[in-house]
């Protein structure tokens, strides 16, 4: 494995990637082995910090056995920003890559994110592909891509700032320096999603900084057959529903207050047209009935925003 010394490093262009996890200890073997390997392919010091954030440190036994470049730390406060704000807080480098501890590195990955930030990205997106278990029911498929991979109508090298609703921090690149422009990063009131995106409209909309699509660093997330359900999907949507207007409602003023009754206005729609139009596909075809219920289930989640629950 490679061995990353303390005292050799150096921040000016050592890469950290932090690994915020939650009880997946299982996951966290195969993730060491994928990100080892591409840690061996560069010459520039790099550093994964796993910040476990499970109130027991359940992690910690796993980490112990973990290579030579992974630092471990116990994030006892509940939450994935605090995760995540906490891995800022102890990363060394002058790039922070973030990586989900469900999301496996292909070949190359590293690479391509080294690359971005030799450029000079600010903030860099990689591809997700979804990597199924099992073989999802044919009819949620379609569904179950469109929440597990990340696939963008975008070049390599493209400035994607206007679909930043479609990004999350899994799998994403950031100069140290961007991060710093909000203090903490990521808003502890979004503790069980959503802190990425309020991050997002910050940076593009407070300071101007360009998200950049690169496509050539790509993870495969693993899909249990827990997540593969429809009701796995109708919670994730009404969920994402909830986080539209939610991170609209940090907004300040009126102009916030307006996004906030314009998304609820399209929510009632969504529940009203999406829901007959379920009802009308049900007994057709499975797959359009379907996708209309999961739009239905997102329109009531913006309707239902502001009881959104804390906690994992």
């Amino acid at each position: 494995m490679t061995h990353l010394p303390q005292s050799t490093a150096n921040p000016q262009n050592m890469m950290s990637i932090v690994v915020p996890t939650f009880r997946r200890e299982a996951l966290l073997g195969p993730l060491f082995h994928a990100v080892a390997a591409e840690v061996a392919a560069q010459t520039v010091p790099v550093e994964l910090v796993l910040v476990d954030n499970s109130p027991e440190a359940s992690a910690r036994s796993v980490a112990a056995l973990a290579p030579d470049f992974v630092r471990y730390v116990h994030e006892p406060r509940t939450g994935v920003a605090q995760a995540r704000n906490r891995g800022v807080a102890e990363a060394k480098g002058s790039h922070v890559i973030f990586l989900d501890d469900d999301e496996m590195p292909v070949p190359g990955w590293l690479s391509a994110f080294t690359s971005a930030a030799a450029r000079g990205d600010q903030a860099a997106f990689g591809s997700i592909e979804a990597a199924y278990a099992e073989p999802p029911p044919p009819a949620l498929r379609s569904a179950l891509d469109r929440v597990f991979s990340r696939r963008l109508p975008a070049a390599s090298g493209q400035d994607v700032s206007d679909l930043r609703a479609y990004l999350g921090s899994g799998n994403s690149l950031f100069r140290r320096d961007v991060l710093a422009l909000e203090s903490p990063p990521f808003d502890p009131a979004f503790d069980t999603g959503g802190e990425d995106v309020a991050l997002f409209r910050k940076l593009v909309d407070r300071h101007g900084i360009a998200l950049i699509w690169c496509p050539e660093a790509r993870v495969d997330e693993v899909v249990p057959p827990a997540r593969a359900t429809l009701g796995f999907l109708q919670r994730r949507r009404y969920s994402d529903g909830q986080l539209r207007c939610l991170v609209e409602s940090q907004r300040r003023g009126l102009r916030g207050r307006l996004r906030v009754a314009q998304w609820m206005a399209v929510g009632a729609a969504q529940v009203g047209l999406h829901g007959l139009a379920a009802l009308v596909f049900w007994p057709i075809s499975d797959r359009r009935a379907i996708q209309h219920r999961l739009a239905a289930f997102g329109g009531a989640g913006k309707l239902l925003w502001w009881r959104r629950k804390s906690g994992h």
